[in-house]
């Protein structure tokens, strides 16, 4: 017995972490080393530009909620296992009559019993465990496009906030200008009030401000970047990428398919539905008893010649046969067929809401940037020679509100690029698309 418990204990495995990296780096298709884990104390800033890829790349290599996840395929594999295995033998040990004034010793029986799995229990088993794990690996890759959006929206808001930096650091260089042309307006020509350089100088003030905010704003959206990628200490790198010129423009129909077709979601609640059909077959074999059958040796201490003993158990089923878990079963059945659909419409809603934040702040976007923005420039240009010129028929009044209309749109324009982006990044998720991964059309989904 001693021997046989510690081969047991000898059987277990000790190289799940390396399994799980191994597990996480093969379904995310990117090598991540599995012996390296890193010191958060004692991080490089980033080296050179950060783009979305060397920021994917830290966050397969270090965000936890991966891990989870390929911990948990890990598990379902040990299940499998774990249900293709035959039930022990039984060593039975019996000795009656102890202490007979003939035969004090009694009846000694020896007996080895085996339970015998009937109707196909076992196979069933072990299918149901398989595609547990089928769906342990589709949830990784549901965590894995979860957290790629969720790196996503926290590096497109970062550049968006880079962006709106920039925005303010030129609109204080610009009302700097201004500040200098009033002062010579006022203190060298003489043509305007001094009222006219306190405003400006305030509006100064008050573009500094908001300045300094939108730095602390940068520097807290770096934070969250570094939470999502998995290292919170990571610092804050010198530069970054720049948002790009034009946004993603996808046709509404093919995303949709795209979702329909491609989303893992939907492939992980057909995987549960199908699970649950074979707990259904599970239960129904359950109401069918397991035989067990021994077989051993008796001896009498009394001369009686020894002997051998057969037995067999049979449970009959006259009040248990697995009724409540057969209509368990049926019922989780239905229950993973209406997840099923649930996911479908919940995906499709999602689909439709992040649609038309995405065209409708796209269209924003493209209306600010193309004709708002350039008229408002091209304004303020002209007001300005103008008033620098020393016109009466320009006030300061004019050049007060042409720098904040023009001001309010950059600043405008920066929010729904915010909102533009964070859209952009909710679809790829949709849709699950890898990075540098294009939007196939309809046909080529079909035809996959």
């Amino acid at each position: 017995m001693l021997l046989l418990l510690t081969t047991g204990c000898r059987a277990c495995y000790h190289g799940i972490p390396q399994q799980v990296e191994s597990r996480v780096a093969e379904v995310t298709r990117t090598p991540v080393p599995v012996d390296v884990v890193p010191c958060v104390a004692e991080l490089p800033p980033p080296q050179g530009v950060v783009d979305l890829r060397s920021v994917w790349e830290l966050a397969l290599a270090n965000n936890p909620a991966l891990r989870q996840a390929g911990a948990e395929v890990e598990a379902t594999r040990g299940q499998v296992i774990q249900a293709g295995l035959y039930p022990n033998p039984a060593f039975v040990y019996n000795q009656e009559g102890v202490g007979d004034r003939q035969s004090p010793p009694g009846t000694i029986f020896l007996q080895l019993r085996q339970e015998i799995v009937t109707a196909g229990k076992l196979k069933l088993d072990v299918a149901i465990a398989a595609q547990g794990n089928n769906a342990a690996l589709l949830a990784l890759m549901v965590r894995k496009y979860d957290v790629l959006t969720r790196v996503r929206r926290a590096f497109y808001g970062y550049q968006v906030l880079a962006y709106t930096a920039k925005v303010n650091d030129d609109i204080v260089s610009d009302l700097e200008r201004a500040v200098n042309i009033s002062k010579r307006q006022v203190e060298e020509a003489k043509s305007r009030p001094e009222t006219d350089l306190i405003r400006m100088q305030t509006l100064l003030a008050d573009a500094k401000v908001v300045q300094q905010r939108n730095r602390v704003n940068l520097k807290a959206a770096w934070g969250v970047l570094a939470s999502e990628i998995g290292l919170p200490n990571l610092p804050m790198p010198e530069q970054s990428v720049p948002l790009p010129e034009a946004s993603p423009r996808w046709d509404e129909p093919a995303v949709n398919q795209r979702v329909v077709a491609a989303n893992v979601e939907i492939k992980q609640a057909l995987v549960e539905a199908e699970r649950a059909k074979i707990q259904v077959e599970r239960a129904r074999a359950g109401a069918i008893p397991n035989v067990t059958v021994g077989g051993g040796y008796w001896y009498n201490s009394n001369g009686d010649r020894p002997g051998a003993v057969l037995n067999a158990i049979v449970p009959i089923p006259v009040f248990n046969r697995n009724q409540g878990l057969i209509y368990e079963a049926q019922s989780r059945y239905v229950q993973a067929q209406a997840t099923v659909r649930a996911t479908e419409t919940h995906l499709t809603g999602n689909t439709a809401d992040a649609w038309g934040r995405y065209l409708g702040a796209r269209q924003q976007a493209e209306q600010l940037s193309r004709e708002i923005v350039p008229g408002l420039e091209k304004n303020l240009k002209g007001v300005r020679a103008a008033y620098e010129a020393g016109s009466t028929k320009v006030s300061f009044a004019d050049i007060l509100l042409a720098e904040q209309n023009l001001n309010n749109a950059k600043l405008r324009l920066a929010d729904i690029y915010r909102e533009l982006w964070r859209a952009v990044a909710d679809l790829e998720g949709l849709m699950q698309l890898d990075l540098d991964e294009p939007l196939i059309s309809p046909e080529c989904i079909e035809k996959r």
